[in-house]
């Protein structure tokens, strides 16, 4: 039973997320998105995870930037590629649902979110040369964001790599990249990245921090401002402690915060995404 006289701060909403990552994020912004109250815990100082460090592509096969551009492929292909690769891990009722739910995944943030795409028409299947590998239409990466639209949460998001970034400027991987890798030997590519950066100081001298979001910022970005619009929160130096189990059913976390502990009770469930 619940003490009825708890010596820290409580609290309820729908759905508690414990972990700022993709996974995460995706999870409460879509319960958001259908008007449930969510928290997103996040035990560091900034939101994010490992995703605003990644490069924020994802595997999606049959997904509708895919078909659109007229690659189409029956479920079977990919299904054996992933045999293949996963070998004595592969699980056929998994995999099936992986792919049957990733192309609708994909139009659901197009419809909904703020998060937007680009295509992987163009890249392949990392092993090309497994069987029922792909030359390119099974992947997708988020769209370059603007973080202006996160207002004072900008502040709180992981930035990029500095290995990854130029002066802190995150480089989008495909077209933008190239023109980077060129730029000291096409005039057009020159003045591209000159634009480029000259818009970057700018946002440095303005805002402190670039706001031409890309890659896995881009994604964080994107799913983070669809889930504080539609009304939810993400609570930073928030750690899980425990969960709060009753009757066998997980009903929340005790959380660490820097005022003190809080107890967050879940009416609709707990999403673990910490890693």
């Amino acid at each position: 039973m619940p003490d009825p006289h708890p010596s820290h701060a409580t609290e309820t909403c729908d759905l508690l997320v414990i972990g700022s990552g993709a996974g995460g994020l995706s999870a409460a912004a879509t319960a958001a998105l259908l008007g449930l109250k969510v928290i997103v815990a996040e035990k560091e100082a900034q939101y994010g995870g490992t995703t605003a460090w990644s490069g924020g592509w994802m595997w999606i096969p049959r997904n509708p930037l895919a078909v659109e551009a007229g690659i189409r492929e029956d479920l079977d292909a990919p299904l054996a590629y992933l045999r293949h690769e996963l070998g004595a891990q592969f699980d056929e009722t998994r995999a099936r649902a992986f792919l049957d739910a990733g192309p609708r995944m994909v139009d659901f943030f197009r419809q909904r979110s703020a998060l937007a795409f680009i295509d992987g028409n163009a890249v392949p299947d990392f092993h090309g040369h497994s069987p029922a590998a792909a030359t390119g239409g099974r992947s997708v990466c988020a769209a370059p964001f603007d973080g202006r639209r996160l207002g004072e949460r900008i502040a709180d998001l992981k930035p990029p790599l500095p290995e990854t970034t130029l002066w802190g400027m995150g480089i989008a991987s495909g077209a933008e990249l190239r023109h980077f890798l060129n730029a000291m030997h096409v005039p057009a590519s020159f003045w591209y990245v000159t634009r480029r950066v000259l818009a970057h100081w700018r946002d440095l001298l303005l805002h402190r921090r670039g706001q031409r979001l890309v890659n896995g910022n881009a994604l964080v970005a994107g799913l983070a401002a669809t889930l504080l619009e539609a009304g939810g929160q993400i609570r930073v130096q928030h750690a899980a402690r425990r969960l709060l189990v009753e009757q066998g059913r997980v009903r929340g976390a005790l959380l660490r915060t820097p005022q003190g502990d809080v107890e967050v009770r879940a009416t609709r469930g707990v999403v673990l995404a910490c890693g």
